[in-house]
């Protein structure tokens, strides 16, 4: 027979199962501990993208509001261990600092039990906002941001260049007003206008910086008065080096029906959308808008447009436009000599000509609606871009069209025999860079010494440089 055994023998009695049970629960929280206390490396090895995030330039508060912030500079920190790292960061400046700091999405001065996993980063958005220093020159802002583990703190410097300027907010001049300052600069927010019968004066060395959205418009004059060494310089409001070249930061210059007899003379004028925009003939047969030793250049949509307007230009550079870098639109009258057009920006594609002129003004599908006499005249210039034809030509019968251009370098298939005089057509002008908006010229160029006499001779360049006695093409002289 087989012997058997009752359950209580075969089962472990209760002492027993209370025991093996703590001892469990004190074998796990024992492990678990000793993995808590394992899980977070405690070395300070942090890898910083950069040691120090630099703003180059921004402008102080405008008194009374929060404007302007600075663009936004992104730190990435890498934790380069195979164990995740808690760590603090904090803004050394405290609540005075200058400069904001933004971490996982929270911003903040101080920021604590920050985790970045085995191998994995987290990303710091810095921005400063920047308080009068009252000097004429831009003054350095500095700070740091410390990041601590385990009581080990590195540091990555914050350094920014606070520059105070002058501040004219949605303002109208009904009174005659003259810019002078060349130590700080003018900086406009929204609008700013000039009424009828008054007249606006920039003089030499005036940095005017215009915000997002604003415009310049012109009911009464405006004399810009650069000259070859104190040139006079029109922008978008962020004067650091990696903006210049950005297209519509601002609106551009406006000058409206009723304006006359404005000069521009020795002015960069960049970053708009359209650069200079001229409406209407003048009633008194003045010229609207005359322009010498200017350039202007990436504008979103035209560096210049004249709709039935009265202008001259002379050593001027227009270049790289979204559509054009000169459109004449219902007609108007138009005089270039020595001046430079080309696009080679790649800011918006397109397939027209970016120098173009029409006596006609049509809706979307290409339907006349109004029609104007147009005049333009043009010489010893350069009209250059990537496409091969460059000249953009719609006319109609119905009013004169004048289009007078010789001793030229373009890039043109001569449309519809439009052009009657001698030019040079589709030889390299050779651009110093084009990528970087050079348009400056070397002796092996087709415009090199090709310039012919048109009136007054053009004795210097877009720069004040005397010309050679045999010129060259457009607004930049190649001198030896």
């Amino acid at each position: 027979m087989f012997k058997t055994h009752s359950a209580t023998s075969i089962m472990p009695n209760k002492a027993f199962t209370s025991a093996l049970g703590l001892l469990l629960l004190f074998i796990a929280s024992w492990v678990m501990g000793c993995r808590a206390e394992r899980f977070y490396n405690e070395k300070n090895t942090l890898a910083f993208s950069q040691d120090t995030v630099w703003f180059d330039t921004v402008f102080t508060r405008k008194p009374g509001s929060n404007y302007p912030i600075s663009v936004t500079k992104i730190v990435s920190i890498k934790n380069p261990e195979n164990l995740p790292v808690k760590a603090n960061f904090t803004l050394a400046g405290g609540a005075q600092s200058q400069f904001r700091v933004s971490i996982d999405g929270e911003s903040g001065i101080e920021f604590r039990g920050i985790e970045i996993g085995a191998k994995d980063s987290v990303f710091i958005f810095v921005q400063c906002k920047l308080e009068p220093n009252n000097t004429t020159l831009p003054l350095i802002v500095l700070d740091s941001l410390q990041s601590e583990i385990n009581g080990e703190i590195k540091n990555t410097k914050l350094a920014a260049y606070g520059w105070d300027a002058n501040y004219y907010h949605d303002t109208i001049f009904d009174q005659n007003i003259t810019w002078t300052d060349n130590g700080k600069p003018y900086v406009i927010v929204g609008y700013m206008g000039v009424t009828q019968g008054t007249t606006m004066t920039m003089n030499p060395g005036v940095q005017v910086f215009a915000s997002a959205q604003s415009s310049i418009y012109i009911g009464g004059t405006l004399n810009i008065n650069g000259n070859a060494s104190k040139r006079v310089s029109i922008r978008g409001d962020k004067p650091v080096w990696e903006t210049q070249f950005l297209a519509n930061q601002w609106g551009g210059i406006h000058f409206l029906v009723g304006s006359t007899n404005n000069n521009i003379q020795y002015a960069d004028i960049t970053n708009a959308t359209i650069g200079v925009r001229v409406d209407s003939l003048p009633v008194n047969g003045n010229d609207n808008l005359v322009m010498n030793s200017t350039r202007i250049q990436y504008c979103g949509q035209a560096c210049m447009l004249g709709i039935t307007a009265h202008i001259k230009a002379m050593n001027c550079l227009f270049a790289d436009a979204g559509s054009y870098t000169f459109l004449g639109l219902l007609g108007g009258n138009y005089n270039f000599n020595h001046c430079t057009f080309a696009e080679y920006s790649g800011i918006s594609a397109r397939n027209d000509g970016h120098f173009a002129v029409t006596n006609t003004l049509r809706n979307g599908n290409g339907t006349l609606l109004k029609h104007a006499p147009l005049s333009c005249a043009m010489n010893n210039s350069i009209v250059f871009g990537y496409n091969k034809e460059e000249l953009e030509i719609d006319q109609t019968n119905l009013s004169p069209f004048v289009f007078d251009l010789e001793n030229n370098l373009l890039k043109s298939q001569n449309p519809n025999s439009i052009l009657t005089k001698p030019n040079t057509l589709n030889k390299d002008p050779k651009f110093v860079d084009t990528d970087r908006g050079n348009y400056h010229i070397d002796s092996t160029s087709a415009a090199y010494k090709k310039a012919a006499t048109f009136g007054t001779p053009v004795t210097t360049d877009i720069l004040g440089k005397t010309r050679k006695s045999l010129p060259d093409l457009g607004c930049y002289e190649k001198l030896p």
